[in-house]
């Protein structure tokens, strides 16, 4: 009998999902709660209920930030369609809603289906062209003046802003001066209010036109020769949807391009630079920033994006399969996570349903990406906390990263696994059988493994397993290609390193 061959089973970093299986040889293929740091591959932290008695946010959460204040105390703000809630270190709630508030949409609507087009246009049943003008889902705009919370929403109009230091006994009110019917906001890095859209008195609305306050003065709005408040109109085909910080500048996104403020003081204020074409983001929160770098998802599944100084198309492993998997009418939801401690943004998207379910994330440092299940409307990165915390669509709000346990309230807990591309066994024209599995793992009684085996790319896969992993496994299966599954129920945290194959060379048929 010939001596045995070993097989290693090695893959790259990251899901490969562009093609086909066969295709995917030496990658992994599919994976969920996975990731890949530092050479390792081994489930993401869990998660648990953050507070002992935490009250959920009313209605669908979409954004969320942390901050501290003058006082060295911790807030978190979450806000949905229709509320603005702040939380104490204490996991506490308060109903900060400003007086007057207008309600938005949990929901976008693409206003093309049923009921959203001339009667008697197109065939019962088949989807309608895109011929309506579609709503997005009410997304907060958050940012800090001071210790203080400022946002708008855009169905509502108006920027409001919460006095942390008068308490939780107030509610956040309208913003002195302020323009109005403004789709969002942020706060320079120069202590200037920005305002996006909008209008002043009964002027009309330029949704192309960003308003600013004065330096250090969010209440004066008005330009004059003795302070720095003024406004400019984008040459742009899209409408503005806000802006991060980002190097020094305000890096400001419409629906179709990209543009940087900076700030160059009187009498201009600001110089503005169009920086991008054909990269708006799908939502303004589907923008993270890491460090240097601002990183996106396109809109109408147009790719993935960064700037760093310049705007760059990221190149994607698993784009075709967002492509299919994202529901692009709830595209609007989609929100990012910076999660720094493992170099991961994380877009969160709505996938078969209407509401956020899925992720994908993207290691900015080893260039690979993940893919995966897990449903989370608003995000904030740790630093003001000890952990992130993120929250749910129930409103319920969690700490990540913190243990192996994968369960939202009242739902069935989430199992990690990975799952490869095919591995040719011999050089193709062989059929080989497996005998032994040589595991290379951190703890081998917490994962289980499936083997799938073909003899021709286009067969139907056969299972074998699962099987425990010991020292070595003995496994029993033949054929020309073989794919591996590992799983694992249980809350230790686990790593899979190369582990091998040993096989027995057969004939060729």
């Amino acid at each position: 009998m010939p001596p045995p061959q070993y097989v290693p089973l090695q893959f790259q970093p990251g899901v490969w999902k562009n093609g086909t299986l066969y295709q995917a040889q030496g990658r992994w293929y599919d994976a969920d709660l996975m990731r890949w740091s530092v050479g390792a591959l081994g489930p993401i932290g869990g998660w648990r209920a953050w507070g002992e008695s935490t009250t959920a946010v009313t209605g669908v959460p979409r954004t969320a930030l942390s901050w501290m204040d003058n006082s060295n105390n911790r807030w978190l703000a979450a806000g949905s369609a229709s509320k603005l809630f702040v939380y104490d270190s204490g996991a506490t709630r308060y109903d900060i809603t400003p007086a007057g508030f207008v309600a938005g949409s949990t929901d976008a609507d693409p206003n093309t289906g049923y009921g959203d087009w001339l009667y008697g246009k197109s065939n019962y049943g088949t989807v309608r062209p895109d011929l309506g003008v579609p709503s997005p889902a009410t997304i907060w705009a958050l940012d800090l003046w001071g210790e203080d919370l400022v946002g708008c929403t855009p169905d509502d109009g108006k920027i409001y802003l919460w006095d942390t230091s008068v308490g939780t006994g107030t509610v956040a009110a309208q913003l002195a001066n302020s323009p109005t019917k403004v789709i969002s906001t942020a706060v320079t890095p120069e202590r200037i209010q920005m305002a996006f859209g909008g209008r002043f008195s009964t002027d009309p609305q330029d949704r192309r036109k960003v308003f600013w306050s004065d330096s250090e003065d969010n209440t004066d709005w008005t330009a004059s020769a003795t302070n720095q408040a003024g406004g400019h109109t984008f040459d742009s085909k899209g409408d503005l949807l806000g802006a991060v910080k980002v190097r020094g500048k305000m890096l400001i996104f419409t629906t179709d391009d990209a543009h940087t403020a900076t700030y160059v003081g009187l009498p201009y204020v600001y110089a503005f630079d169009r920086v991008g074409d054909n990269c708006g983001p799908v939502s303004v929160n589907a923008v993270a920033v890491a460090g240097n770098t601002a990183y996106w998802m396109g809109r109408s599944a147009n790719g993935f994006f960064q700037y760093d100084g310049y705007v760059r198309s990221i190149p994607c492993d698993v784009e075709d399969y967002i492509i299919t998997q994202m529901n692009e009418a709830q595209s609007s939801k989609v929100v990012a996570w910076h999660n720094a401690l493992f170099s991961e943004v994380v877009w969160f998207y709505p996938g078969t349903g209407t509401e956020v379910d899925a992720y994908i994330s993207y290691n900015y440092e080893e260039q690979h990406w993940a893919v995966g299940t897990m449903a989370r409307t608003a995000v904030t990165s740790r630093g003001i906390f000890a952990q992130p915390i993120l929250f749910d669509a129930s409103g319920n709000p969690y700490e990540h990263e913190v243990g192996g346990v994968y369960q939202d309230t009242g739902e069935d807990a989430l199992v990690p696994y990975v799952e490869s591309g095919p591995i040719q066994l011999g050089d193709g024209d062989r059929v080989l059988s497996a005998t032994h599995l040589i595991p290379d793992v951190s703890a081998l009684g917490d994962i289980k493994t499936t083997f799938y085996t073909r003899l021709y790319p286009t067969d139907s896969d056969t299972t074998h397993g699962p099987y425990t992993m010991a020292a070595p496994t003995s496994v029993r299966f033949t054929g020309r290609t073989v794919r591996m599954k590992c799983t694992s129920e249980s809350a230790n945290a686990w790593r899979v390193g190369i582990p091998r194959l040993e096989m027995q060379p057969g004939g060729r048929r």
